[in-house]
């Protein structure tokens, strides 16, 4: 339930001026329309008039108002058309029941008289910035800055009203709160992320609550475009190269920058065709082969990724991605065609940050198993290989290369890359980027890391990195376990109407599990990372018990659908 009246006031002090209180809930939600002792009194609307024939009432803003951030919500039709902040109230679990009283204010509205700051505080209050976080993750990074004495602000480009499923992934302000964020920022409801009001709400917000921002940590692949710009904007200087932002997004300008570096590159080209007819002379003057790869060039995951077989598919695909909107909403302007690079897949995750000995450094590798489905590679399982094996040396230092082409200097990166395997020379060989984020890997990735990997803290060396703070390192990154991420997939269209086999801690090495679908859910044959049923971790000692584990996870994981209901 989300309370917009509910209000709270701070004690009032003998000589008014202007410092931070302890509460944080507090020092938003003193209201800018009334400070008033009796209930029946007249409220004081921000422009000073009165709701009836009461006299004014007398408003000490320096006395009552000690960070204020705005007026609280009066108008309910208004409430969706404004930026917002939200934050949990003064005694969230003091009440009985499940719901949890949050209170949103206006992020934008000013104190009418504000405080002359003549002679400035000192700063009181080191905060970060959380931009487009998942719950899982959100959890880790919470705690982590709680240890190093931060308060954690979230911002939701997108924000969910609740209607949106999938709450750990998309989570609204509510749900972000109860897991212990200090702050919610998001934009009006509708309305498309705009960075530079973004950070004019911030640093409105770091005035008048005494804060002082010092790091900005992107969630997802979508939070890279706006992260380091969103940095900069607040007047950090630990942000990614600027010049190379899009190198960082765009996989034509990633490929584009790799190669000046001097590392090797599929082949590409750009395709702008609206039905595709560009695809011949491309593959001609490339001098490719089919099968050829087709993907958006923003992508993310596996989403919009094909591998046509012949020049017929290629243009269906190609005018697919070009006529349409992109995983991350935004019109698509061409396509990508590439080269089909032989060999196994690889992610390989990093942490960045002039601290480390190399400015980057591989923290763990995962080995991706794929079938092809419908035209797509799809996963089946993924597990952990030892960083600092020599059959992975190569993969490394490519990696290490990769990063610092985009320009990535602080924080987590996930470069994925092909290689072969040289069995004469036991080990990985001719590695070749598919792409590279700017970012913490998704499935669980740190997490597994952390849990296996001896004295290595992902989450808080992503912290230290974003804030420029020296980052600790682990004796070694060689994991002490194995450790697999099975991907169990729905082998039908239709409604689910019933799930057998998703009991997962059944299974000896079970560490984790969570179901994407629930009945009465659409589901679809798997085909890219959100149209899977359910994710199984799993580590142990024994790596042939893990792996047979997340074999039994697939194979005994069964689906029943309604098959009319769903267009195949």
């Amino acid at each position: 339930m989300t309370n917009l009246d509910n209000t709270c006031s701070s004690p009032t002090r003998s000589e008014p001026h202007h410092y931070r209180n302890r509460s944080l809930s507090e020092a938003v939600l003193v209201p800018q329309a009334t400070i008033t002792d009796d209930a029946a009194a007249p409220t004081v609307a921000a422009n000073g008039n009165t709701n009836d024939h009461y006299d004014d009432v007398s408003v000490d803003l320096a006395e009552h108002h000690e960070a204020l951030i705005g007026a609280a919500f009066h108008n309910q039709n208004n409430i969706d058309k404004q930026p917002t902040l939200a934050t949990m109230g003064e005694t969230p679990f003091a009440d009985d029941g499940d719901e949890v009283v949050n209170h949103r204010v206006i992020a934008t509205e000013v104190v009418k008289e504000p405080i002359n700051f003549i002679n400035a505080e000192n700063i009181l209050q080191n905060a970060i910035v959380l931009l487009d976080p998942r719950i899982p993750d959100c959890i880790h990074l919470i705690e982590a800055g709680r240890k190093r004495g931060l308060m954690v602000m979230a911002v939701i480009p997108k924000p969910n009203d609740g209607s949106k499923a999938l709450i750990e992934f998309y989570p609204t302000a509510q749900a972000l709160l109860e897991v212990g964020m200090h702050q919610v920022y998001e934009p009006p409801f509708g309305s498309k992320f705009d960075v530079v009001e973004c950070a004019a709400n911030l640093k409105t917000i770091e005035a008048q609550q005494n804060l002082r921002f010092l790091g900005v940590i992107p969630c997802r692949e979508a939070a890279v475009d706006f992260s380091d710009i969103l940095g900069a904007l607040l007047g950090l200087s630990n942000v990614n190269d600027l010049g190379l932002a899009s190198a960082r997004r765009d996989k034509g300008l990633m490929k584009l920058a790799v190669a000046n570096a001097g590392l090797r590159v599929a082949k590409y080209a750009r395709l702008t065709h609206g039905q595709g007819k560009d695809i011949s002379s491309a593959v001609e003057e490339l001098e490719l082969k089919y099968p050829v790869v087709v993907k958006t060039p923003r992508g993310m995951g596996t989403s919009d990724v094909f591998i046509c077989k012949d020049e017929k598919e290629a243009m269906e695909s190609s005018a697919h991605i070009v006529r349409g909107i992109g995983p991350d909403g935004r019109k698509t302007q061409y396509a990508l065609l590439e080269e089909f690079i032989g060999g196994e897949e690889f992610a390989l995750n990093l942490v960045a940050s002039p601290t480390t000995p190399r400015g980057v450094q591989v923290t763990d590798i995962w080995m991706y198993h794929k079938i092809n489905t419908d035209g797509t590679m799809v996963n089946t399982f993924q597990e952990m290989v030892d960083p600092q094996s020599r059959a992975y040396a190569e993969l490394v230092r490519y990696a290490e290369g990769v990063c610092r082409a985009v320009g990535i200097k602080y924080g987590m990166a996930h470069v994925e890359i092909k290689a072969e395997f040289d069995e004469r020379r036991n080990k990985w060989i001719n590695p070749v980027m598919i792409e590279v984020g700017a970012r913490l890997a998704g499935g669980r990735k740190a997490i597994m890391a952390e849990n296996t990997i001896i004295g290595w803290h992902p989450f808080d060396a992503m912290v230290d990195a974003h804030c420029g703070f020296p980052v600790r390192m682990p004796p070694s990154f060689s994991p002490a376990q194995k450790c697999v991420q099975a991907f169990v997939p729905s082998d039908k269209n239709g409604i689910l109407v019933g799930i057998k086999g998703g009991d997962f801690d059944r299974l000896p090495t079970y560490h984790d599990s969570v179901m994407l679908k629930k009945i009465g859910d659409k589901v679809v044959r798997a085909r890219d990372i959100m149209s899977f049923a359910a994710y199984c971790w799993l580590i142990g000692e024994d790596s042939e018990a893990v792996l047979r584990d997340a074999k039994l996870a697939r194979e005994e994981f069964m689906v029943e659908v309604e098959m009319d209901t769903i267009d195949e």
